[in-house]
């Protein structure tokens, strides 16, 4: 590589290159004009180009989703004429200290099954398989799903199944329900069929607006009902979300819903904690080893304040571990499954997120064999 060579933060001139080169590069699934004037303006992405001088040789763009540490190599492309030189290396080891700047635990990627050039080149840096997508290319292609983990001082980590994606706008507690109960239980069927019966059996009835989300305690009825012991941490003993609505009939409504719930939970051997959870008890619920779900508000990730659940997948000294099940399908932000399963968040931002309301309610479900 001579002197004269760079990698750089793309700009605004290099985006007739860029657009040449993925055209090139790219048959389908190509990243538009629009989408290379966004990445070249700051935000949670880095779109780095290789240059001589005036001329882009190629490109490799990450993603970051927001609230988290974790990366995503979207893309990577050399111009046509400049193949076969070792360029792509310079561009994949420039994008893993880009995400290494901010702290990422991990970077993935999805590459097409046929690509073996592309393969090899992630293998020989160390990035291991840890999924397969069906008909992930706009051509009906399989991709595989790989991953570095590139924090040094974490011990590694393998991302864990089961991920499930919710498949309606309300039901993020039913999913993050499904995932716990699946890593207990191989067998145990994940089905959009569960995931709304889950819904019907605890669901609030009203939330601010639209469709309820679900109790807490109506999920550890669910998982009761369905032969796991569970332990239920709630900070304090009102019906949760019913400042949500305004409305004195709805108020009633959620009130004798978790009115019900109560008095079928005393009919179980679900324990029921009701108490004060400060940060440290907070460290203690979720290292207990056993499968944990979380309610959080989704502020951190989104900037909107909307009370979600979500499937603790592990934790360190530094991060805890989520599957989120509501991925993001705005194509303007390029997300994908790959953002959304094992996602590390700094402890400390986790202490932040794992509350919801004025209140500060603070509610985990720990899920154990009966």
């Amino acid at each position: 590589m001579t002197e004269t060579r760079n990698i750089r933060p793309a700009v605004q001139n290099d985006v007739d290159q860029l657009m040449e080169i993925e055209t090139a590069c790219f048959e389908t699934d190509r990243l538009s004009r629009r989408s290379f004037m966004n990445f070249v303006r700051q935000g949670p992405h880095d779109l780095l180009v290789l240059a001589e001088e005036d001329k882009v040789l190629g490109y490799v763009l990450n993603l970051y989703r927001s609230g988290t540490n974790l990366a995503r190599m979207y893309s990577i492309a050399i111009a046509p004429d400049e193949q076969g030189k070792g360029l792509s290396q310079y561009l994949l080891d420039a994008a893993e200290q880009a995400a290494i700047a901010r702290n990422c635990v991990f970077i993935r990627l999805e590459v097409n099954i046929d690509n073996k050039a592309a393969r090899n080149l992630y293998e020989k840096s160390h990035y291991k398989t840890i999924d397969r997508i069906s008909e992930y290319y706009e051509d009906g292609t399989d991709a595989l799903r790989m991953e570095k983990r590139i924090h040094r001082e974490i011990d590694g980590m393998e991302s864990p199944q089961p991920y499930y994606q919710q498949t309606t706008d309300f039901t993020c507690g039913p999913a993050s329900l499904m995932m716990a109960m699946k890593s207990m239980t191989p067998d145990y069927e994940l089905s959009r069929t569960e995931e709304l019966q889950i819904w019907r059996e605890a669901t609030t009835i009203f939330m601010t607006s639209g469709h309820g989300g679900c109790s807490p305690h109506g999920m550890a009825l669910s998982a009761w009902k369905r032969g796991y012991d569970v332990d239920l941490y709630i900070n304090y003993n009102e019906a949760p979300f019913i400042d949500s609505v305004r409305n004195e009939e709805k108020k009633a409504v959620i009130q004798l819903v978790h009115d019900d719930f109560l008095d079928h939970i005393r009919q179980t051997s679900i324990k029921l904690n009701v108490q004060d959870i400060d940060n440290a008890q907070l460290d203690k619920i979720i290292n207990t080893g056993l499968p944990v779900i979380a309610l959080i508000s989704t502020w951190q990730l989104n900037r909107n304040k909307a009370p979600h659940w979500v499937f603790i997948t592990g934790s360190d000294k530094e991060f805890v571990y989520i599957n989120d099940p509501d991925v993001d399908t705005d194509a303007g932000l390029h997300l994908t499954q790959t953002d959304y399963k094992h996602v590390p968040v700094l402890r400390s931002l986790f202490y932040s997120m794992a509350q919801f309301g004025q209140k500060r309610l603070r509610c985990l479900l720990v899920l154990s064999k009966r």
